[in-house]
């Protein structure tokens, strides 16, 4: 039904040509799972950089509903978003817990000079911001 709803913006691009026919829900999950996920978030970075202009990020971490299974504990993940363009900028998984650690790597996978990076107070740890400062975030 999604893709019904949306076949004009999806299909003619992907390289369906045959727009009345719509591609069952197998062949856009053959066709996504094949996509090189950082050469996409590299790119939609660019692209976000080089519009938004000034850009306020926000950092948080959230708990995947639905992701726990069979004992293991729910995934965590931390997440970075243009608050400007209402958009996830870039995601990682907080493994064993250490959000310090999670939050680190995030901020050196997103741009972040002449951005304003908002955070949970739980994140504010002095290695986190002194990241910010060194890539050029305002202090």
């Amino acid at each position: 039904m999604w893709a019904q709803e949306h076949s004009s913006l999806l299909l003619w691009p992907l390289g369906f040509w045959d727009v009345g026919r719509i591609p069952a829900l197998d062949t856009f999950w053959s066709l996504l799972r094949r996509l090189d996920v950082e050469a996409l978030l590299r790119a939609v970075n660019e692209w976000l950089a080089a519009w938004s202009g000034v850009e306020r990020i926000s950092v948080d971490e959230k708990v995947l509903r639905g992701s726990k299974r069979e004992g293991k504990p729910a995934l965590m993940v931390l997440a970075a978003a243009g608050q400007r363009v209402g958009l996830v900028l870039e995601q990682l998984e907080v493994n064993g817990g250490d959000k310090t650690a999670a939050a680190l790597a995030l901020l050196e996978r997103i741009p972040v000079e002449g951005k304003v990076v908002t955070m949970d107070a739980g994140l504010l740890q002095r290695p986190v911001v002194e990241a910010v400062v060194k890539k050029g975030g305002p202090i």
